[in-house]
């Protein structure tokens, strides 16, 4: 009983497994018979693609290795070298014709500002132009210069020769003449008179005086 449930098993097992041999014998027969069945309709068999190469991994090895690939995908990617790349042809050429328009549009303002300031200056030299032939001719003969005399300072030498000659003059004082005596109807008028006498002697003795005070500061 247990010999014969053995042998079914081990038979039921060994049904599984197929030789190299057999796989090859299997394929030549599946190819033959896909031309017999176009040869039948008289057509030619189209090209059969490649079978898939045959892998003895484990689905877990498999699985672990596509995840590996993945990894290291991402970590090329997100390195900073990476993540610049050069310009291609296209970008090329549009930053070149960009930095073209940018140097026409200059070259257009220099060109402006040029033809401006020469029109600037061809004006400026005509109004200065105009104003010289509106101003009158300048003369011929340059005009007499004015003769200014300058007046000469007159020197004090007359002064200082009156001072020089009235050192050592001693002024003498005038004699003051007698008074007679008068009756007394002509007191008042006596008086009067002795009175600017007396007045103008004084006068004569206070100018001597100030003369003499001049000389002596003179000296």
């Amino acid at each position: 009983m247990d010999q014969s449930l053995f042998q079914a098993t081990a038979g039921h097992i060994s049904s599984r497994f197929q030789t190299q041999e057999d796989v090859e014998v299997a394929r030549e027969n599946k190819k033959k018979e896909w031309e017999d069945a176009y040869k039948r309709i008289g057509q030619e068999p189209p090209p059969q693609e490649p079978e898939e190469e045959h892998d003895g991994r484990t689905l877990y090895e498999r699985l672990q290795t596509q995840k590996e690939i993945k990894n290291e995908e991402w970590d090329t990617k997100m390195k900073l070298s990476n993540q610049w790349r050069g310009l291609n042809a296209e970008e090329k050429r549009f930053l070149q014709d960009k930095e073209e328009e940018k140097r026409r549009a200059q070259k257009e303002i220099e060109t402006r500002e040029t033809e401006e300031l020469r029109q600037y200056r061809e004006r400026l030299a005509e109004r200065k132009g105009g104003i010289g032939s509106d101003a009158p001719p300048p003369p011929t003969s340059a005009p007499a210069a004015k003769v200014v005399a300058k007046k000469v300072p007159v020197k004090d030498g007359k002064k200082k020769d009156v001072k020089t000659l009235m050192k050592g003059v001693v002024v003498k004082k005038k004699a003051k003449a007698p008074v007679a005596t008068k009756p007394a109807t002509e007191e008042a008028p006596t008086a009067k008179i002795g009175s600017k006498r007396d007045a103008s002697d004084e006068g004569d003795e206070g100018g001597e005086d100030e003369k003499r005070r001049k000389v002596e500061k003179a000296e």
